[in-house]
Parts: C-alpha cells; sequence; structure tokens
C-alpha cells in the first residue's frame, strides 16, 4: 500500500518508520532543511525500550505532486496547519484515497470539508514521543493500541475495511469502532484540561498533579469540556469521574513535557486553536458557557503573541 504522511514533525516520523516496515511511505514536509536533512542523514527513532533504529533511506518530499496518487494520505501536523496541509495533499488524492488524522483536537471536520466525509478516518493515538535533534526522536510509546479508528461518516465500506487490513500487516494493534466521536473526545478533554496548564505553568504532570491549585484548574478545564460534549449528544463511561480520568492520563506522561509545553518554550505557535478555542466555539454554538477554557487560551495566545513580537 502507498502511504503519503503529511508532516515530518515527531508523530510522522513515528508513523512513517512503523508503517515503512511493510509499506511504501513518502513524508511530505513544507519545511525544506528538514527535508534536506532526512535525505542526507536519515533520522534515528529511540525506541521505548532504549534500542535506536536508524532509517537511512528516506523518501521524503515538499512537493506532493512528485509523488503521485496514493491509498492512504495521512495527517499528522498541528491542528492550526490541518487546512493548509490538507489542500496541499490534493494532488496525491485520486478517486479511491482516504484521509486519516492522527492529530489532535477538533480537525475532522476541517478534512472533511475540503476532501468530503467519506473520505475521513479518524484516528486516535495514545502513543507519544518528543524530539531530541532535528532528526532523532525518543518514541515514549504508550498505553493501548498504536491507533484507534473509525469512518467520520460513521459508515465503513470496502475502502476502509482495505486499509484497516493493509495496515494491521504492520503486526501494530489497530482498533476500529463504528462511532469514533465519543474516542475523539475522550482524548480531547485531556489534551484540553492538561496541556495548557502545563504550557502555562512551566510543570510537568508529576508537578501538576502534587499541587492543588493546578489540579483544580485542570478539573475546571474538563468538566466544561464534558459539559460541551453532553450538549453534543456525545458521551463515554469517564464523564463520570472526568477529573480522575484526566489526572490519570496526564500522569501517564510522567516527567516529559507535553507537546503545548514545547511549543511555548520554542517560541512555535501552538495547537490551543482546535483544543481550548475549538470548546469555547463550540459551546457558544450549544449554549455552553465555557469560562475557564476562554481564560487559559487567552493566556495561551498571549504567550505566542509574546513570541512573535520578539522575532
Amino acid at each position: 500500500m502507498r502511504i503519503a504522511i503529511m508532516g515530518a514533525g515527531v508523530i510522522g516520523s513515528i508513523f512513517a518508520y512503523i508503517f515503512g516496515r511493510e509499506h511504501d511511505v513518502t513524508l511530505v514536509e513544507v519545511v525544506k532543511e528538514k527535508v534536506e536533512l532526512y535525505r542526507k542523514e536519515g533520522y534515528t527513532v529511540i525506541m521505548p525500550d532504549g534500542n535506536e533504529v536508524h532509517v537511512d533511506s528516506v523518501d521524503i518530499t515538499s512537493n506532493p505532486e512528485e509523488v503521485g496518487k496514493v491509498d492512504l494520505v495521512q495527517i499528522s501536523v498541528k491542528g492550526f496547519a490541518t487546512a493548509p496541509a490538507t489542500k496541499n495533499a490534493l494532488p496525491m488524492i485520486g478517486d479511491e484515497t482516504m484521509v486519516l488524522s492522527v492529530q489532535n483536537g477538533l480537525v475532522h471536520d476541517i478534512i472533511a470539508e475540503i476532501v468530503g466525509k467519506e473520505r475521513v478516518i479518524a484516528g486516535i493515538t495514545a502513543h507519544s514521543g518528543m524530539p531530541v535533534s532535528p532528526n532523532v526522536i525518543r518514541y515514549v510509546g504508550g498505553f493501548g493500541p498504536l491507533l484507534t479508528i473509525g469512518k467520520y461518516d460513521k459508515n465503513p465500506d470496502e475502502r476502509f475495511n482495505h486499509i484497516v487490513e493493509e495496515l494491521r500487516k504492520t503486526g501494530e494493534d489497530i482498533v476500529v469502532v463504528d462511532d469514533i466521536e465519543p474516542i475523539i473526545w475522550k482524548k480531547l478533554v485531556a489534551n484540553v484540561a492538561c496541556n495548557p496548564v502545563a504550557a502555562v505553568t512551566g510543570m510537568t504532570s508529576v508537578e501538576a498533579l502534587a499541587c492543588d491549585e493546578t489540579r483544580d484548574l485542570i478539573k475546571m478545564l474538563a468538566e466544561e469540556v464534558v459539559a460541551v460534549a453532553k450538549a453534543r449528544g456525545i458521551y463515554f463511561e469517564e464523564m463520570e469521574n472526568i477529573a480522575d480520568f484526566v489526572y490519570q492520563a496526564f500522569a501517564g506522561t510522567k516527567d516529559n513535557k507535553v507537546s503545548m509545553l514545547q511549543d511555548i518554550e520554542s517560541g512555535r505557535k501552538t495547537e490551543v486553536e482546535t483544543l481550548n478555542l475549538a470548546i469555547v466555539r463550540e459551546g457558544e454554538r450549544l449554549g455552553v458557557e465555557t469560562p475557564a477554557n476562554r481564560v487559559i487560551a487567552n493566556i495561551i495566545r498571549s504567550l505566542e503573541f509574546m513570541y512573535d513580537k520578539r522575532r
């Protein structure tokens, strides 16, 4: 199977290595310096057990037209880059191509507006990694399957079933669900509640969960997400004790810095647009108040503004 992965960041590179063991994978990356580095030196993945795997031969380009039509396009870019990345992928999308999102946040409607909802596969992973250097990645791993996926229109067809069958040839645990939305929101609530708190405070999960004030803030953010989800008609069991759920999810990152904290420390744009601000917008649409998410999003946006101003 031919796969194109939009974004040669941490997740894109890890999935390129995993899927590339069985399939023909091309990375598409807009940063030309990274394309040249990967072409010249390859990249290294430090596995969860500490073993290092070096990927010598990397198919990578900044020009999707060079790739041609593929069976599967995977979008693994930051939430704010979803629309341009999906539009950039159009030359690789043929009549039978499907588009898999492996991202944080509420991004699937953005993709569906560009390629059609019937093509979209929503993917959720609890696995993560961290950059060590521009071409060295630490794959932290994670609890549960590599991917939980579902057809976004809830109408699995022959194309979707073929994609699932091919992805499972990698030997990885690929779980298919009929309704992916509760899974999306279950991961969303953890990201919305924990990531911005870490970004604003500079804390790891170990530090944040040892502090009563940050635990309280995390709980407030999570409860607002649950209120919005319920208004949208979404339910998952963990809603019944959402604070304990997000505390446990956050604890799983241990001493690693979450991606939003990494972005803030590096002066990069964050994913707050498709996380907390997405909750604020959906709350407004459904008549649900989300003051904690609005405040922390404003703080994150203010930090981004200052970094932009200093450049």
